[in-house]
């Protein structure tokens, strides 16, 4: 009866379970741990930050970098777990249990395949206490399952060097972006800081024209007009490109793992000329580190060598399993001459199964070897195609740049040519602002097209699988 309570009580407190919404005390303290997490999380600035210094900032602190990380820590923590596996088990027991009354009983003897019947007074023996107490500890191994579980540890440690080299992708694709952000936030920062005044003067403009409207001054109404209508189109032109400008730093804040709203200047400035970076390495060079740095061509190797194992492990599946078992036993009975006692033994399983599909298995795991190689082979190619790409890009990204500084010294001298007239009288103000618009323009044009270079160039040092020159003259010192 009391077992019975107690399993009912049990399905009526389960059956009694219903969904929980978080409480908003708990969330708060959620966002309010996460906000403090998230202000620590980086170093304070206190200086102007350098192209270096925020790639640094970002493998250090970024967020998505740290989840990789962890995703690294968690296979090694799964490998080892994985050699527990190969270890025999042990197991050991206690109990005790208790009966009301003696387990006692009788006999009688089995003649022609039938008992024959009890005699009208039995004689009953006992062989077992109502109170007992047992403890037994067991070793057992499965020769088989060993076999399995070594060769299941060596992918998984193959695992964990693929996730070794995700995380060095990461790396690099972070490095990358970074560089780009970092020149995007360059431009932004200088050009930000022409456009306020430009709006405020492009403002000054309006209202002064309006005015003179107003006043019935010097121009006609579709003049006065048509000039309103030219000084709001170069106003909407200023805010789409104060929108385009104004997210390059939070975007470049954010890989750098800082909150977006912690102010920071950057060392780089726009400039009138450019040291254009120059690589001297050969593209045959280029093309051997590639093969032998990528993260993605290292990650296929290591999955085609997972693939070979499972060929061993369709082999090893085919065998009987041999198991090995020893324990030691005792038990408080007074009816048992020897209250302790240790066993052993050995027994031999096969799955007789496992022998009739064990072709078809050993087929499927050489089939996985196959398309681990094709697709080794098909991602060389992809990568060689990869370092020609960036090298063509880089090339057309020079001339680009080229290109944008002649017209930005172009735009440099009609605006400079702009403003002596003005000053002179001889042009209207509304020139002089489109000049000075067209001038910016042209800036932005000339320093975006140095951030392609740059962009370009990193992307070069990633189609290698390297992070920059300095790690790229290291890998080569270290080869040679």
């Amino acid at each position: 009866a009391i077992a019975i309570s107690i399993v009912t009580s049990f399905i009526v407190t389960g059956c009694s379970i219903k969904p929980e919404p978080m409480l908003n005390d708990d969330v708060k303290k959620q966002i309010e741990n996460n906000l403090t997490v998230l202000n620590d999380v980086a170093l304070p600035v206190t200086k102007p930050i350098t192209i270096d210094e925020a790639i640094q900032r970002g493998l250090n602190h970024n967020l998505s970098k740290k989840v990789k990380v962890l995703e690294t820590a968690l296979s090694q923590q799964q490998l080892d777990l994985v050699y527990y596996d190969m270890l025999p088990s042990l197991t050991a027991a206690a109990g005790y249990s208790e009966r009301n009354n003696y387990a006692a009983s009788a006999s009688t003897s089995f003649v022609n395949g039938n008992p024959a019947p009890l005699s009208s007074n039995p004689s009953y023996s006992v062989s077992q206490d109502k109170e007992r107490v047992t403890s037994d500890i067991g070793f057992s191994w499965n020769v088989l399952d060993f076999g399995l579980s070594y060769v299941r540890a060596q992918q998984q440690a193959d695992k964990f060097l693929i996730a070794k080299e995700k995380e060095k992708k990461v790396e690099q694709n972070l490095t990358q972006e970074i560089r780009r952000a970092y020149y995007q936030a360059v431009s932004s920062q200088d050009l930000l800081k022409r456009i306020q005044p430009m709006m405020f003067e492009v403002n000054q403009a309006l209202k002064s024209s309006k005015d003179m409207q107003t006043q019935k001054v010097a121009k006609t109404p579709m003049e006065a007009l048509s000039y309103q209508r030219e000084l709001f189109d170069i106003l909407r032109s200023l805010h789409t490109l104060e929108s385009s400008l104004i997210s390059a730093k939070v975007e470049l804040a954010e890989l750098m793992g800082l909150k977006p709203d912690v102010q920071f200047e950057l060392a780089d400035k726009v400039e009138k000329d450019y040291q254009i970076p120059e690589l001297d390495i050969s593209l045959d060079k280029m093309e051997k580190l590639a093969l032998e740095n990528r993260p993605e061509l290292t990650e296929s190797r290591y999955q085609q060598r997972i693939s070979e194992k499972e060929i061993t492990v369709a082999k090893l599946k085919m065998l009987p399993g041999i198991n090995l078992n020893t324990s030691l036993s005792y038990e408080n009975s007074d009816y048992l001459l020897n209250n302790d006692w240790y066993s052993y033994g050995a027994n031999v399983s096969w799955n007789l199964l496992n022998v009739f599909k064990g072709n078809e298995m050993n087929k499927l795991a050489k089939t996985q070897v196959e398309v681990a190689k094709e697709q080794d082979l098909a991602l060389t190619m992809a990568v060689l195609s990869q370092v020609h790409l960036s090298i063509v890009k880089y090339n057309q990204a020079k001339k680009e740049y080229l290109l944008s500084k002649d017209y930005l010294d172009v735009a440099d001298g009609i605006y400079e040519l702009t403003q002596a007239e003005n000053s002179a009288n001889v042009n209207t103000k509304l020139v002089l602002i489109k000049e000075k618009l067209n001038h910016i323009l042209a800036t932005l044009r000339y320093s975006s097209a140095y951030a392609n270079v740059q962009n370009s160039y990193g992307r070069i040092f990633a189609s290698m699988g390297v992070n920059g020159k300095e790690n790229l003259d290291s890998t080569v010192t270290t080869q040679k």
